[in-house]
């Protein structure tokens, strides 16, 4: 984990492998969108700028697993 310029920890998503800001999401090891997806949690309300949502930090990565469950 590294810390972000605000000083927000960075994790890595073990799903999409986007980085996302560890207190965007209700799941240690998953971005918001992805625990959205998978489990149901809350996902964030994404605002990007410069290829990033500026609230959660995702990238906007999915996966091919994620994109044919939800097709």
């Amino acid at each position: 984990m590294d810390k972000g310029q605000e000083g927000k920890l960075i994790n890595v998503c073990d799903e999409c492998g986007s980085e996302y800001y560890l207190q965007t999401s209700q799941m240690t090891s998953l971005c918001p969108n992805c625990s959205q997806l998978l489990y149901g949690y809350d996902n964030c309300l994404h605002q990007f700028e410069d290829g990033r949502c500026v609230k959660c930090y995702w990238n906007g990565d999915t996966t091919k697993f994620l994109n044919d469950m939800h097709q």
